[in-house]
């Protein structure tokens, strides 16, 4: 059988496609790859004014890389001095350092919809760093206590995913992004480390490979941006880092979803539903977050606002996301395993 002239240039042409690896098909859409380069992060602020660097269909699949902070400029090895050194500009600049891979447009997401993010792997590099900064530059839960600072380099072992913190201790590895969010309401410029109702600078140790983010769409497109990426950190975050690092590999699915409304990020996990509070005081977190808890049980299993309070006492674990990144953060826990069907 003969084969046309045209029909060997479409094969060609689509060999050429996939072998290059730009995209790959799947049942759910396509999968794309967007590795962490100057021309595809931006750093200090989530604004809709921002150009996307990407553009995808809702169901797709983005394989992405993450810069550390300070358009990589953190690093492991340096000094503490180095690291002061490095951050100076953006001090000048009054911008943060948070640098972060994106924006992603969605296509057929508008405002009032809802943006779902599957986060299905996670892979750091192989090293992390952890902070605190000299106590007159009034950072962390302790800065009094703590005048000095201090760095420390953290080099992981890959097999047992785990780092050695100092002889006899030794970390688990559970990584996340510290930072995903969509840009926020058109006008506004919202700085990166300030987690709020567009998400950002959560640092919410629960978003780890097999959770899923649900975020409030404000802007066409969404505009999703993630960096930050952290080895593991405790709940509170409390002298200011995490193991910091990046993430060589951040595999995330997007969905839009029409049929949910949120005016605030919420998560799921396997045995979980989470809702989060952002606030400045961070008894204002607790009612944010205790209260969109009340609400999502009541909406879901049918209980009055006065029954799911009463759950929320019984059942429900409210804890601190973190203290240290402006608005402080509170999550309230509620655990699946109650609900029987």
């Amino acid at each position: 059988m003969r084969t046309s002239r045209w029909m060997v240039v479409l094969m060609v042409s689509l060999a050429l496609f996939f072998l290059g690896g730009c995209a790959t098909m799947s049942q759910k859409g396509k999968t794309l790859s967007l590795k962490a380069t100057p021309q595809t992060v931006h750093t200090g602020f989530f604004d809709a004014s921002i150009p996307p660097v990407m553009t995808i269909d809702s169901g797709d699949t983005v394989n992405l890389s993450t810069m550390m902070l300070m358009d990589g400029t953190l690093r492991c090895g340096m000094t503490q001095e180095e690291q002061l050194i490095a951050r100076k500009p953006y001090i000048e600049r009054k911008m943060g350092g948070h640098t972060l891979t994106g924006p992603i447009f969605v296509k057929g997401a508008e405002p009032g919809d809802v943006l779902e993010v599957r986060i299905k792997k996670l892979v750091p590099i192989n090293c992390g760093v952890n902070y605190h900064y000299p106590g007159n530059m009034k950072s962390g839960g302790l800065p009094e206590d703590f005048p000095n600072g201090q760095f420390k380099t953290f080099y992981f072992d890959d097999q047992r995913k785990e780092a050695a913190f100092a002889p006899g201790i030794v970390v688990p590895l559970k990584p996340f992004l510290g930072n995903m969010g969509v840009a926020p309401k058109p006008g506004e410029k919202r700085p990166a480390s300030v987690p709020e109702y567009f998400g950002g600078n959560m640092d919410l140790k629960e978003l780890v490979a097999g959770t899923t983010l649900y975020l409030p769409v404000s802007a066409k497109g969404a505009l999703f941006s993630t960096g930050d990426a952290h080895a593991v950190q405790g709940d509170g975050e409390v002298n200011v880092t995490a193991i910091e690092t990046a993430m060589e590999e951040a595999v995330l699915q997007f969905t839009v979803r029409k049929d949910m409304k949120l005016e605030r990020p919420m998560a799921e996990t396997d045995t979980h539903w989470i809702t989060m509070g952002y606030h400045k005081d961070l008894d204002e977190a607790v009612k944010i977050a205790l209260r969109d808890a009340i609400k999502f049980i009541s909406k879901t299993k049918g209980l009055t606002p006065d029954d799911a309070y009463a759950l929320c006492s019984i059942a429900v674990d409210l804890r601190v996301t973190q203290i240290v990144d402006g608005n402080k953060g509170i999550h309230a826990m509620i655990p699946k395993s109650i609900f029987r069907k």
